[in-house]
């Protein structure tokens, strides 16, 4: 089935690559496109177009499919649906969606990054910043996120669930929004953690004649706090689901393990933008303090009592070279380690700040 998925939608389940057939260029694939691909969805969206990636048809089908299935079965019994006890949930397939697109937005970005970082220029072994998401790394958060979330439902009493609940938590969760959630992360995790890793122990360095002043890094920079406002918009979310029903009812309040698993999150998704932050700051305070000494050195080689700057001479014949040796040290100095500007770092403490907010704000109301 996989050798027919991948002929119908270009994929290459060994590189996890497309490839247009028009210009023969290699463009990103995700790997929920191959698992879509695997449960025949690659076949549909070539029907609908060939550019199409099968994980927009996948995720529409299933998410607008059980939402059918939910409404029609509340209707069959006529019992609520949890979209009538709580309308906020309907934000929840909304999410998704957007879980869904924004894995293709940055998994694109990330690529159009690297070809402004001019990586394959630059990087003796490009490939390894190039394809950042690691192949076992959604199967193996798939197979955890599944195998959880399979276990936390046969310890629960299923006998008190309606048919839809069970179906939910047995196959929806796991197999159907599962995939969704680990292809976000995935590229989140390679975002935040993997290209800042990867890029501070490989030979790239830091391009000083950048004319941002920031050392070449803006943009990975950029991504780095796009891929964040996923996650504070899936928090905002998650909180407006979980506080905004109890808003004006004083007999219910949300329970203590649902307060403390938001903070949890949010406390985690601080530390992976922390990680990414330091790892550029201390990658670029590290090449502009080596490159500033091996300069210095070159300088003083030119000089004559070079530690003594009330006697030292530049030696005959070499003024140019030590001129021109002071005006790159005086470039390496003025490059900005990220994040360098009042800009930079507003945008960063809003965004982390925003989804705490949100929840202390229901949580009063």
């Amino acid at each position: 089935m996989s050798d027919d998925g991948a002929a119908v939608d270009g994929t290459d389940s060994g590189t996890g690559r497309n490839e247009d057939s028009e210009n023969g260029e290699a463009y990103p694939d995700l790997w929920l496109d191959q698992f879509a691909s695997y449960l025949g969805f690659g076949r549909l969206a070539a029907l609908v177009d060939e550019d199409l990636p099968p994980s927009y048809v996948y995720a529409t089908t299933t998410i607008v499919g059980w939402l059918a299935v939910v409404v029609g079965y509340s209707v069959y019994t006529g019992t609520p649906t949890i979209y009538e006890t709580n309308p906020y949930f309907l934000l929840q397939p909304i999410a998704l969606l957007v879980a869904v697109y924004g894995s293709h937005s940055l998994r694109r970005s990330y690529a159009d990054v690297m070809d402004e970082m001019r990586i394959r220029d630059r990087a003796e072994k490009p490939e390894q910043l190039i394809d950042i998401v690691p192949e076992w790394l959604p199967w193996s958060l798939f197979a955890l996120t599944a195998g959880m979330q399979l276990l936390r439902t046969f310890l629960l009493d299923l006998t008190s669930f309606s048919a839809t609940e069970i179906v939910a938590n047995v196959f929806v969760f796991p197999f159907v929004y599962g995939p969704i959630l680990v292809q976000f992360l995935s590229i989140y995790i390679a975002i935040e953690f993997i290209a800042p890793w990867r890029l501070t122990n490989s030979e790239v360095g830091i391009h000083f004649l950048d004319p941002h002043g920031v050392g070449g890094l803006r943009p990975l920079g950029e991504l780095i706090k796009k891929a964040y406002y996923y996650v504070v918009f899936g928090l905002v979310v998650y909180a407006l689901i979980t506080y905004a029903p109890v808003l004006g009812s004083p007999e219910q309040e949300v329970s203590a393990a649902a307060s403390t698993i938001f903070t949890a999150v949010w406390v985690l998704t601080i530390a992976t933008i922390g990680f990414a932050v330091f790892m550029l700051h201390r990658f670029m305070h590290r090449e502009k303090h080596d490159e500033i000494q091996r300069l210095e050195d070159e300088l003083r080689s030119y000089m004559v009592d070079p530690w003594d700057v009330t006697k030292y001479t530049i030696e005959d014949g070499k003024e140019k070279e030590a001129e021109d040796i002071r005006r790159r040290i005086e470039q390496v100095s003025s490059t900005s380690e990220y994040p360098a500007t009042f800009n930079i770092w507003s945008q960063l403490l809003l965004s982390v700040a925003i989804p705490k907010a949100v929840q202390l704000l229901l949580s009063t109301l």
